[in-house]
């Protein structure tokens, strides 16, 4: 049932079979937040029925009885809405990922925890449940809205017409909220339904993301993007503005003159300010320019409401890009821990991602692949590919590091790390079948030494046998290997760079990715140039 925004619940619940660790949760925690403790899974599913809801719940992974992504997920599945970490001593990638995919967590935490990070977590967890709350009742009052609407009376029509055009794209502008997949087409949907609302078209909106106070233009994109700290705002419009949460407008055009402080945060003559507040404060700014004086009250009333679900639609999005971000951090940490044993990398898994960007927007526009490179197919490339090298873990140093040409029996072994890379995570794989990004990242780790013309390892691949995905990254890391220093070469000049990739057309590579390369080989130098290792 949905709670009132009066009453959404601030409870955590911690559960584990440890007793001395949950009694010293509660006296550390005791004093900050809402502390219930329990030490199975069961007894907390009882807990969770009987004093529910809980916003938090913080769980161990070995539990007697019911482990901790059994009950996570049974968690997850009788409440949905409820924020869930896991903090366990068992740190392994395939706890982490099960946990990650299975028990639906938002954080992985190790033992023994600080107090710090766990404080942290849990303030975070609270501010989660009460976005996903609150988003709820928005939903609740909006459909309540609508029916009130459908209720007005016939005679009325004219009236009606008037005053709810407001409400109407307002009604709009908060339905289409949920085909919004990133934080960037939320300010472009906020932009184009103000400016449809108040037929104005020179509009900035100053965003805090971290909520520190400090703000910068999102809109329009500044490439050299300036910004303001609050506490540095000096007295005026923008100042009250931001300490009032209330919209500040111009009342008549012979007003006295703005500073110019405030007039730099708008695109002309300022006429409107709306603040953008969530619960820590305001979190961004929107400002209109122009030369009407007033307003109506409906179009002020619209532009508080899509004020208010525009914050709580960003926090919610930036939650949740930090957490692809921290995933993707995940993947990197794991392709690195191959990097730190080999002396051929540097920014290597930075270029690798956007060289292989680039030749999917080639081939995406192509009508043999149109239907094959989708988005979903890229963004799986891009985020898997730091793991094609990850078997080299299981390469002995003395090879792997050796200075010099490796001899035909150490270059044998060498060939063993993309057997080892995709047998790794193939089992991983086999026990997550539906993660996507990880099928890639094994056909990327398996074919990545493989040939169009059949003369590469381990198995011998020709043509497209070999996954496309393997086919891409096996150009872009030679392409990389040639153009950066090694500690038995220096990088190749660019020119002789491109003609060895022309070259391998037909034999190592794939003809159609090597025109892609050829296509864009002015952008996989810039690439080369912008993200060059450190030396």
């Amino acid at each position: 049932m949905t709670e009132s925004s009066a009453n959404i619940s601030k409870k955590i619940l911690f559960v584990d079979d440890e007793v001395l660790l949950l009694e010293g949760v509660k006296r550390q925690l005791r004093r900050e937040f809402n502390i219930t403790v329990a030490e199975s899974g069961k007894t907390a599913l009882a807990i969770l029925a009987d004093d529910g809801p809980f916003a938090v719940v913080v769980s161990d992974y070995n539990m007697p009885g019911m482990d901790g992504i059994a009950f996570l997920n049974t968690v997850y599945q009788r409440h949905p809405y409820t924020i869930l970490v896991m903090l366990t001593g068992r740190a392994e990638l395939d706890v982490a990922v099960n946990a990650l995919h299975n028990a639906h967590i938002s954080r992985f935490l190790n033992k023994p925890c600080p107090k710090e990070i766990l404080q942290e977590t849990l303030a975070d967890g609270l501010e989660q449940y009460r976005l996903r709350m609150s988003e709820q009742l928005l939903q609740m009052q909006l459909q309540q809205a609508n029916q009130q609407l459908n209720l007005l009376n016939d005679h009325l029509e004219t009236l009606v017409a008037q005053k709810t055009r407001a409400l109407q794209l307002q009604y709009r502008y908060v339905a289409n909220m949920t085909q919004m997949n990133n934080s960037q087409a939320i300010i472009n949907a906020l932009v184009n339904t103000v400016s449809e609302l108040t037929g104005l078209h020179d509009i900035t909106l100053w965003l805090s993301p971290q909520l520190d106070g400090q703000f910068t233009c999102h809109y329009p994109i500044d490439p050299k993007p300036s910004g303001f700290h609050v506490q540095s705002c000096p007295d005026g419009i923008i100042a009250s503005t931001l300490a009032d949460k209330q919209i500040w407008q111009r009342v008549a055009l012979d007003e006295p003159s703005l500073n110019a402080f405030d007039e730099s945060l708008f695109c002309g003559q300022p006429l409107m300010s709306v603040p953008l507040t969530g619960k820590q404060g305001v979190l961004g700014l929107l400002n209109l320019a122009g030369d009407d004086s007033r307003h109506e009250t409906d179009t002020l009333e619209a532009l508080t409401g899509m004020a208010d679900v525009t914050a709580t639609a960003l926090q919610s999005h930036w939650h949740r890009e930090a957490f692809d971000d921290a995933q993707d951090a995940i993947i990197t940490a794991l392709a690195k821990l191959s990097e730190y044993r080999d002396p051929e990398t540097g920014a290597h898994l930075l270029r690798l991602k956007k060289y292989c960007a680039l030749i999917c927007r080639f081939l995406a526009e192509t009508d043999k692949y149109r239907d094959i490179i989708t988005p979903e197919f890229t963004e799986d490339l891009v985020r898997s590919s730091p793991l094609h090298d990850i078997g080299k873990v299981g390469i002995p140093d003395a090879i792997l590091k050796k200075p010099g040409r490796l001899t035909p029996d150490e270059f044998e072994i060498m060939k063993m790390h993309a057997l080892i890379g995709g047998d790794t995570l193939r089992t991983v794989y086999d026990k997550y079948p539906s993660q996507s990004f990880i099928k890639c990242g094994m056909d990327v780790a398996y074919g990545h030494h493989e040939k169009w013309n059949g003369s590469g390892y381990p198995c011998g691949l020709q043509g497209e046998s070999i996954p496309l995905v393997a086919r891409i990254l096996a150009l872009v890391d030679v392409y990389d290997a040639l153009t950066c220093r090694r500690v038995y070469k220096p990088p190749f000049p660019r020119e002789q760079a491109k003609a060895l990739i022309a070259e391998g057309s037909g034999n190592h590579f794939d003809p159609d990715i090597v025109d892609a390369f050829l296509n864009n080989e002015a952008e996989f130098h810039q690439i080369t140039e912008q993200y060059a290792d450190i030396v």
